[in-house]
């Protein structure tokens, strides 16, 4: 019996730290604080935040990634992929905190993984990264195989699938925000991806 609470606490804890992990639907444009329109970057579709709180109008998000060491404005998903989680605007003013540093094995380059608390306004937030994942997958079936049998996401690297999608996307119909999220599907599928969060 005490083996079964346990596991029932246990359980329900990690339900409740869940809940307040959330994907951006769509790209999101990023504040300093709940009241400013000065947009100091954005949000990728895709990109994994937690919640913080809550205002009327907004959301605070802690936003997790790489930075190159040098470079405080784009930050990446994983280490020597390009993957961008958040661009931000030069002198953003944005606080991010250093959690480790680790250099890139292929590339020499050191990263530093990081942390930072900004605002988004509410809406276009899910919990089911899945359910982005087969969108993505759906318009880029529907949309990339018009003029030629569409490439598998293997087929291409991670840093790779930017420049591909750019020198289609104009001839689908695609949507910026479409193409950022089929952009960053392909990434994540893609031959040199791995998984190491």
């Amino acid at each position: 019996m005490r083996k079964i609470s346990l596991w029932l606490i246990v359980g329900l804890m990690s339900c409740l730290g869940a809940k307040d992990v959330f994907y951006a639907e769509t790209t999101k444009q990023l504040y300093l604080d709940p009241n400013s329109t000065k947009v100091i970057g954005k949000l990728l579709p895709t990109s994994q935040v937690k919640i913080i709180k809550e205002t009327p109008t907004r959301l605070l998000l802690g936003i997790e990634g790489y930075t190159q060491e040098g470079v405080d404005n784009a930050i990446y998903y994983v280490v020597g992929k390009r993957i961008l989680v958040a661009g931000l605007s030069k002198n953003s003013g944005a606080k991010l905190k250093v959690l480790a540093t680790q250099k890139d094995p292929e590339t020499k380059n050191v990263y530093n993984k990081v942390y930072v608390e900004l605002y988004a306004d509410k809406g276009d937030m899910t919990p089911d990264l899945q359910a982005l994942y087969k969108k993505a997958n759906d318009l880029y079936v529907q949309s990339c195989s018009s003029c030629h049998p569409s490439h598998e996401p293997r087929e291409f690297g991670a840093n790779q699938w930017p420049s591909v999608v750019k020198s289609m996307i104009n001839r689908t119909g695609l949507s910026k925000d479409d193409g950022y999220l089929l952009t960053q599907y392909l990434q994540k599928h893609s031959k040199d991806f791995k998984e190491t969060k």
